[in-house]
Parts: structure tokens; sequence; C-alpha cells
């Protein structure tokens, strides 16, 4: 596969700015020798040696792959274990590590922040499992959807997640082989989460496990970014949060791209907004790739239609600048490397291979193979100059069972749920002259901290 790559060293023409705020990157899940599927030796208690053929990492292993690999964090996200946490590897080598396991349910769960493995499953029905949600919510944590497509995430849009990994390993593995997730139906999941009026930000995660397989699928492969303000764990989750991430198919020594939504709310020519704000759909809006020149730039709109048509990158530092679509609730950009996508999902191979042949088929007739970088949201919003900063539009209740949606390659949970109209906070209603000036203050103070900082190496 082509790499449309630059050293991690691009990353030094970004602008550096009065802030304490910066990118850093990372992988979200990440497994050792703690899970039952990756064999850890002769003293490995959960692992047989019949299984010897799933060698796995040790702790501080990953760390230290995660550490040459330029990564600033790592998840270790053991099935359903905490052990990582405890051991003398956990943050080897300068890697903030980030507590979390990966929780067995109706699907696959990461509990991001997650410092103990005995949140309570329940019966595993939707109201069990918002209660556990709740529950790490309250230690702090995020609960997060994985893989959705394999295993299926059953419980739809039923249950709130405040994370989607809709990268999950290359995304050049499709189904059946050599991997059965399939990220472009984890992609539609996500922006049907956007489509609900949901801030769910978007991560990817290497799923590394084995260490035959650590060159391809090894710690940041993919790799999420995480603006943050400090770097800390808690930080990291809160910018996870926030919505503030993008996702490159490489780690930054290995020369994985760069994207950045961004927005000028106010026309000064400083573009002070990130993914994951509302902002007037009248602001200024540009992508700027950085190490991706030859790829394309697409950006994606409300139910997952391409904003206009694909640009394509032509300079190793590129920049875009565009005007929101009318009407569009939410826009995220996608980096691709051309992959005759379009030719693929004809004859002779949708034919004869598609996923619907009861014979067997696979997804590389019609599904995106040479994704590179994607962004989370920038959500927009209709102008109102004197309306306050809005807040996250609450998470939904559970909701009843409705009839099939149309999109047959969706998660089979996921055609479950009905359709809906985005939700948009109403505009606030004029202030007084005295509160307007306030506002105005705090925005600028507010433009001031979110700039952004050139990343130190």
């Amino acid at each position: 596969m082509h790499r449309f790559a630059l050293p991690v060293l691009i990353l030094a023409l970004l602008p550096a700015a009065a802030s304490a705020g910066e990118w850093v990157a990372g992988d979200l899940h990440v497994h050792t020798t703690y899970s039952h599927d990756s064999y850890g030796g002769p003293e490995d208690d959960n692992t047989g040696p019949e299984e010897a053929y799933t060698l796995g990492h040790s702790v501080q292993s990953q760390f230290s792959i995660a550490a040459t690999r330029g990564l600033d964090f790592l998840a270790i996200t053991d099935h359903q274990s905490v052990r990582s946490q405890t051991d003398e590897g956990f943050g080897f080598g300068g890697v903030i590590g980030v507590p979390g396991y990966e929780n067995s349910i109706k699907g696959h769960a990461q509990m991001l922040g997650g410092k103990k493995d005995s949140y309570n499953r329940g019966d595993q029905s939707p109201g069990a499992i918002n209660a556990m949600a709740g529950e790490l919510r309250a230690d702090g944590g995020l609960f997060q959807a994985n893989h959705p497509v394999d295993p299926k995430w059953q419980y739809g849009y039923d249950v709130p997640i405040d994370t989607a990994e809709v990268w999950n390993a290359p995304w050049v593995y499709q189904p059946p082989f050599p991997s059965a997730s399939d990220n472009d139906g984890a992609l539609r999941f996500w922006h049907g989460w956007l489509d609900r009026g949901q801030r769910v930000a978007a991560v990817g995660g290497s799923d590394s496990h084995w260490v035959a397989t650590t060159a391809a699928q090894g710690a940041g492969q993919p790799t999420t970014w995480v603006y943050v303000e400090q770097r800390t764990p808690e930080a990291i989750l809160a910018g996870l949060e926030a919505g503030r991430t993008f996702v490159s198919h490489q780690p930054p020594n290995l020369g994985g791209p760069s994207a950045f939504l961004e927005a000028d709310t106010d026309g000064d020519g400083t573009f002070e907004s990130l993914v994951g704000d509302r902002v007037p759909r009248d602001s200024k809006l540009r992508v700027r790739v950085e190490g991706a020149p030859g790829a394309m730039l697409q950006l994606v709109t409300d139910g997952g239609e391409p904003a206009g048509d694909a640009v394509a990158i032509d300079s190793p530092s590129f920049t875009h600048t565009f005007d929101a679509p009318a009407g569009a609730t939410w826009l995220h950009a996608q980096v691709y490397g051309e992959d005759l996508r379009e030719q693929r999902s004809e004859a002779p191979c949708e034919t004869f291979f598609s996923p619907d042949n009861p014979l067997g088929g696979t997804t590389y007739c019609g599904n995106r193979v040479l994704m590179l970088a994607l962004t989370s949201a920038l959500f927009l919003r209709d102008p109102d100059p004197d309306a306050p900063p809005e807040e996250e539009a609450p998470k939904p209740p559970v909701a009843d069972p409705a009839p099939p949606a149309s999109d047959p390659a969706a998660p089979a949970a996921v055609q479950e749920q009905p359709a809906t109209t985005p939700r948009a906070n109403a505009p606030a209603k004029p202030k007084a002259k005295k509160k307007a000036k306030a506002k105005k203050k705090k925005k600028a103070k507010r433009k001031k901290k979110r700039r952004v900082k050139r990343r130190p190496r």
C-alpha cells in the first residue's frame, strides 16, 4: 500500500500560539498477555500452550513499541481485566498510560478511564448497560462502542456512547480476511449518532494482540490524536469527551498524515474553533492536511453524504477553505488514497463476491480500502451573534424498538433504529448590551485558549 506520509517533523509546521493546548498521539485499543486471547508463555494463567500461535506482548513491550513509534499515550484495554494498571511496565518509556478495559457485553465496549473491572453488567439489557455506563462516567470514564460491526453492537442507538471506534486495525483489512471488522460500516454507525444530534467523537485503535502482527497492526496503527490542555490521562479523557480528535493510519514516527478541521466564527482570520465545537453555519471553514500529497480530501455531512466533490491534495502542507452546505448540522473530513473504489464496486467483483452472496463474499468490492486520516465532526447551527455558547445535547434516553431502517450495509442492530431528525439547540434570545459585552470578552478569552500549540519533539 502506498504511504502518503512525511516524517513526524511535519507537526513543527503548525503555528505556535500562547496556549497550553496541544495535539497528542496515542492508541486507545491495545491488548497484552493479560487478555485471554494472547499467550504469555508457560506461566500464563488464562491462555494455554495450545494457543501458542497467539504469542502476545507484555505491558512493558506494548509501551516500548508505543514510545518507539512516537506515541504520547496508550490505553491497555485487556478483556475483562485491569491487571495491566498495576504491572511495573505500565507507563514505560514516559508514555502516558490511560486506564481501561474491553468489556464483553452484546458487542464490545471500551471502558476508558475504568480502574476496576467490576462494573456490573447485570442482564446486559439496554437499561443495565446504561446504568453501568453511568457508573463509569461518575468515576471519570468514557463509554465507547468498539468495532460495532463485528461482533455486532446489539444496542443500536438505545445505549448512549461517548466515543465510537470507527477505525479498528488497518482500514485495508476487510472481511472476511484478514479481519472481520468493517470500518465502513462502523463509520455509518457513527454518522447515525451525529444525525441524531449527539456529539460523539470518532476514534481508532489497533486492537493489537499478537507479536506476529505487530509490524502491520501494532500500537498506533491507526493512531488517535487528541487535543488536550495537559499531558495527563484525565486531560486525554476530557479531550475525547469534547470530540477533539482525528485518526491517522500510521503513528507519528511512521509518517502518518494529520487532518485539522477548523472554523473562524467571527471572520478575524483566526480559526479558533476545533472539531467538537458547534459553530454558526456561516463561519469560515477550512481543513488543513499535513503529509498526504497526492491523496484526496472529501468532506462528509448529514446522512454520510459527500459535501461537494473530493479535492486533490497537491502539496505536503495543504489547506482547503469552504462554506458549509445549506442546512447541514455537522461536517467531518476524510483523507484517502485513490483505490479504484467505483471500479471495484462494479461487475464482476460485486457480482461474484458481494457480502450478500450466499456462497460467501467480501467488502473489498465496495468499501474504501486506502483511508489515510479522518476527523471528528464540527457541528453547525443557525447564525446568531448574541447566542451564548451552546451546551452539549443531553444523552438520549433508551428508545422503544422500531421498524428496520433501509440501509442493508449497516450493522444489524443499527437497522432496528428509526431515522430521526437531528436535534438542533435553539438559539438564545438577544441579550442586553451589558451581557453581550461580557460574552464578547469571554469569547475572546476562550479563543485565545484554544489556539493550537506547536507539538514539541
